[in-house]
C-alpha cells in the first residue's frame, strides 16, 4: 500500500505538511519537544554552552503585539530565550524583521548573554554573514544551515536511549534531507562565464584567462547579478568556444581581491575567490555561440555538467536549453 497526499508521496510523517518553510519549522519544533537529546544539543549550539535547565518551552507561529509571527521561540528556564527564524531557500531574515521581534526577548528580564536570535536557511554561515545582522539591539544573531540542524539531529539519534526518540529523530533527518534532495538537479549545474584576453589592469599583462590557467582561481562579486552562493562548478568560454569546466574546491571572501593576488584588479565589495580543481575538457568542440543562438557574447548561463562535457550538444545555447528543460521537469515533479 502506498500513501498519496495531495497527489504526492510523503515519505515521512513531517512530509504530510509539505516541503515548505512551515513543514520544516513545525518538524523542528515537534522534534525539540519529543527528543530531550536533540533539544539539549540544539540549545547548546545556540547558547554556546551546556545548559542544565529541565523546564523547556517551545512555541510555533506565535503572534505578538508587533503584528508578526515568529517561526519558533524556545526557552530553557532562566538560561536561554531564543527566537528562530527559518527559510527554506538561501535567504536570511532581514534586520527589520528581527528588530520587530526583539522586544519579545525582554519578557523575563534575562541578561543579554542569555538571549539569542537564530537564522536557519540553506545558506552556509559564511555566506549568510554577508547579509545577516551580527546583533540586534545588543542581542547576538547567529546562523545555522539546515545541514547543521540535520547534523545535530544525527548526533542526537546516536545518543538517544529510547526507540521512540530515535524514531522521531529519524523522521526529522529524512525530512530535512528532502530539502537537499530538491536541489539535486542543481547540484550538477555549472556556472558558465565568458573571459576576455585583454589585460585585467591598465599597464599590466595578467589577463582573466591567466587567472584560470596560471593561478587556478576565479573570482566574482557576491550577488548583484552574480551568484550569492558559490556554485559547485564553473566553466569558462573564450576564443569562440567553451574551454574547460572546473570543480570549485574551496572559496574565500575578499572585499579587495588584489589582497589575495597583487596581479589581480582591485575591488571594493565582497567577492568570492574560488580555488579551482583540474580542468575537465568538453568532448569535441562546444561552440560558444551559433548564428541563431540567443546566448550573447558576454552572457553568463547555467548548464548541467554533462551537457558541456558529453559531446552530445554542439553549442552553449543547446546545452543551456536542455538544462532549462530538465529544471522545468524537476520543478513539475516536485510540485
Amino acid at each position: 500500500m502506498t500513501l498519496v497526499a495531495r497527489g504526492d508521496f510523503p515519505g515521512n510523517v513531517f512530509r504530510l505538511l509539505g516541503r515548505d518553510e512551515n513543514s520544516a519549522t513545525f518538524a523542528l519544533g515537534w522534534t525539540l519537544e519529543v527528543s530531550p537529546q536533540f533539544a539539549s544539543l540544539f540549545a547548546e549550539r545556540v547558547a554556546g554552552r551546556k545548559l542544565s535547565a529541565t523546564d523547556r518551552f517551545f512555541r510555533l507561529q506565535q503572534s505578538g503585539a508587533d503584528k508578526g509571527f515568529t517561526d519558533l521561540e524556545m526557552r530553557f528556564g532562566d538560561e536561554l530565550h531564543a527566537i528562530v527564524e527559518a527559510k527554506v531557500g538561501w535567504l536570511v531574515p532581514s534586520a527589520d524583521q528581527l528588530r520587530r521581534y526583539r522586544p519579545r526577548l525582554n519578557e523575563k528580564g534575562l541578561s543579554r548573554s542569555k538571549l539569542a536570535m537564530v537564522s536557519v536557511s540553506a545558506a552556509t554561515a559564511e555566506v549568510a554573514r554577508l547579509s545577516l545582522a551580527r546583533e540586534i539591539d545588543g542581542v547576538r544573531v547567529q546562523h545555522l544551515s539546515w545541514g547543521d540542524v540535520r547534523a545535530i539531529a544525527k548526533k542526537a539519534r546516536q545518543l538517544a536511549p529510547g526507540f521512540e526518540e530515535k524514531l522521531w529523530l529519524r523522521e526529522l533527518i529524512v525530512h530535512l534531507g528532502e530539502f537537499a534532495a530538491m536541489d539535486r538537479v542543481r547540484d550538477n549545474l555549472v556556472y558558465v562565464v565568458s573571459l576576455g584576453s585583454a589585460p585585467m589592469r591598465e599597464g599590466g599583462s595578467h589577463t582573466w584567462i591567466d587567472v584560470i590557467e596560471k593561478d587556478g582561481s576565479y573570482f566574482h562579486p557576491v550577488g548583484r547579478g552574480w551568484p550569492s552562493q558559490p556554485p559547485n562548478y564553473v566553466a569558462f568560454r573564450y576564443r569562440g568556444r567553451v574551454r574547460s569546466v572546473h570543480r570549485v574546491e574551496s572559496y574565500e571572501i575578499f572585499p579587495d581581491v588584489s589582497k589575495k593576488n597583487r596581479l589581480w584588479i582591485s575591488t571594493d565589495s565582497d567577492h568570492f575567490v574560488y580555488k579551482l580543481g583540474p580542468a575537465m575538457r568538453p568532448t569535441g568542440e562546444l561552440r560558444a555561440a551559433t548564428p541563431d543562438d540567443t546566448v550573447k557574447r558576454s552572457a553568463r548561463v547555467w548548464c548541467a555538467i554533462d551537457t558541456l562535457l558529453s559531446g552530445e550538444f554542439k553549442s552553449l545555447g543547446d546545452a543551456r536549453d536542455e538544462t532549462k528543460r530538465r529544471l522545468a521537469a524537476a520543478e513539475a515533479g516536485a510540485g
